[in-house]
Parts: C-alpha cells; structure tokens; sequence
C-alpha cells in the first residue's frame, strides 16, 4: 500500500549525474507511472513551487530522482517550508554521481534498473516494499539564517578525499560506490604515507548536546544519520540516544591503517573503543568550532567560526 495521501509526485533533476547520461529515456518511463505527477527542475528556486502542487494534488509519495546534493536539498525545503499537511513518504533514485544517501534508503540496483523497478512498484502498489526512518542533518553556519540539509557531513581527510576526487575521479566518468572507493582508498593511502594533501589537520572543537567534548588536531571527522555509508561503511560505534552518529579521529592516531580498517568494517578494534586518539559518540545536536571546510554530501561548505548541527524530524523512506 501506499500509504498518506492517494498519488505520486517524481521530481527529477536532469543536471545529476547519471541522469545526464540517459535522461530522455528515464523521463519517458518515469512519466509512464500510473497516476503520478513528474516534474523536472532545473534549479533549486523550482522546488518549492512544485512541493506546493503536490501538496495541494494530495500527493503521499514524494520519488527525487537525482542525486545526493539534490535529494538533500528537497527534504531540507520540505522540512523547512512544510507545504505537506502531513509528511509523504520519500523514495530515492540512484541518479547522482556518488548516490551514498540512496544505497541506504534507496531503491537499488543501477539508475534504469531502480526505475523499472520502481515503476512496476507503482503499476502495482501490493508488491512489497521496505519503510526505513531516517533523520537529516540540518547545518547552519556561522550567522547565516539559511540551513543547509545532508545525511553525510565530514571534515579533515574526508575534505582533502572529495577534493581529490573531484579532480582526479569524477572528472574521468567514474561514479557510485566504485568511485568512493576508490577514493577513500586513496585518502588513506595517503594518510599512511603521511602527503600532506591529505593529513593537514583541522583544528576542531566538539560539542555535544550542549556539554564540551574537547578539542583536537582532528583527521577525519564523520557526521551522519545513515545506516551505512558508501559500500558498506559503517564507521560507528558510539552509544547511547541520538540520531546524529560522530566519529573522531584524532592527528597522529596510532596504528591508523588496521584501525581505520576496523572502524569503517563496522567492527571496531580495541583500540578504537578504547576511545585515545579515536571517538565515536550519538547525540541529537552537535556543535563544531572551526575555520576551513566541510563535505556535506559531497558538497564542500566553507566555516568561518562555527557549525551547528541538529537532528531533523524523522521522515520515512520508501524502497520497493
């Protein structure tokens, strides 16, 4: 079943990366969904006029196909404008260039296998269908009244990584979680041989819920609310409430490699919970004192004094 509301509404972006590849073909099967209203934008000042048309068509399912940074933007003026009486369900589509967000709540499989398969969802509602709850992470920076959304925030090596692969990865076509690998394998490659370009430290103080948790020569920062992060990743272990998931590494941590290995197979050694130069924590507000950037789902962010990071209300994901 479908669930609130009685229709569909497809926002799709065109400029994403995959869907720049194939984007007519995908528009034609999008647009053959029963009963369902497709829009395509072509920047994020089209979103809110068209989040109101669903609201008032009675829309309860809300399918982005485009990418991380897209997806995110939606939600953030979903959640921010509030134009739904009563929150639709979300569906992603695979359509960016790295599609993190989408590989843990979203429909998988390639872009045209995912919109097969979500069309033939929608030509017959029974079939089955998973419903997963995840928070955003809403951002604000410094004294700017507009927040920023994502479900990935990251600074330290996590910066120098995505700047790396910007330059060096994406820009030769490799894209999904090939890329990511690859360049996460690079980032602590370099990390290990100690390149600068990917060990300059960032200064950072952390505080969470309110009570100060330090400040360090930080080397990778990773925030999000995601169940697990590019092929597989699951880089925390924290306890306790919250629905933003920290982890912390600290300059010079010892053994970096196996450890670094341990965390993101989700089985963190001793040495890691043993929580000396590696961290990890849940909260549901955190707040970051620093200069210099941040990726926030692939997007790089630019602080000048502080970040202030909090939970969003949950929304519920469709993955048929």
């Amino acid at each position: 079943m479908r669930g609130a509301g009685a229709g569909i509404g497809i926002i799709s972006n065109p400029a994403s990366g995959h869907n720049r590849d194939h984007f007519p073909a995908l528009r034609r099967e999008l647009d053959r969904c029963p009963g369902a209203l497709h829009r395509v934008t072509e920047s994020p000042a089209d979103v809110p006029a068209v989040l109101r048309e669903f609201a008032d068509a009675g829309v309860g399912l809300l399918v982005i196909n485009g990418g991380d940074g897209t997806a995110s933007n939606i939600l953030g003026q979903l959640l921010e404008q509030g134009p739904f009486v009563r929150q639709p369900l979300v569906t992603l589509l695979p359509a960016g260039t790295a599609n993190m967000n989408a590989g843990d709540v979203g429909v998988r499989g390639s872009l045209r296998r995912a919109v097969g398969r979500f069309r033939r969802w929608a030509e017959d509602p029974s079939r089955p269908a998973e419903r997963l709850v995840r928070h955003l992470i809403r951002v604000t920076l410094d004294d700017e009244a507009t927040p920023y959304y994502g479900m990935f925030l990251g600074a330290g090596a996590v910066v120098h990584g995505t700047e790396y692969a910007h330059r060096e990865i994406h820009a030769r076509g490799l894209r999904d979680d090939f890329s990511l690998f690859l360049g996460t394998l690079r980032t602590a490659w370099g990390v290990v041989r100690g390149e600068e370009a990917f060990t300059a430290p960032t200064r950072l103080g952390l505080s969470l819920d309110g009570r100060a948790a330090g400040a360090a020569d930080t080397l990778i920062l990773a925030v999000s609310t995601l169940d697990r992060l590019a092929f597989g990743m699951r880089p925390f272990w924290g306890s306790g409430a919250g629905p933003l998931r920290v982890t912390l590494i600290e300059q010079h941590a010892p053994r970096f490699l196996p450890t670094f290995l341990s965390i993101i197979a989700g089985r963190p050694s001793r040495r890691a919970r043993a929580g000396e130069h590696y961290h990890s924590h849940n909260a549901r507000n955190v707040e970051l004192a620093l200069a210099g950037e941040l990726n926030l789902d692939g997007e790089l962010l630019t602080v000048a004094q502080r970040a202030r990071l909090a939970a969003s209300p949950p929304l519920v994901f469709l993955r048929p």
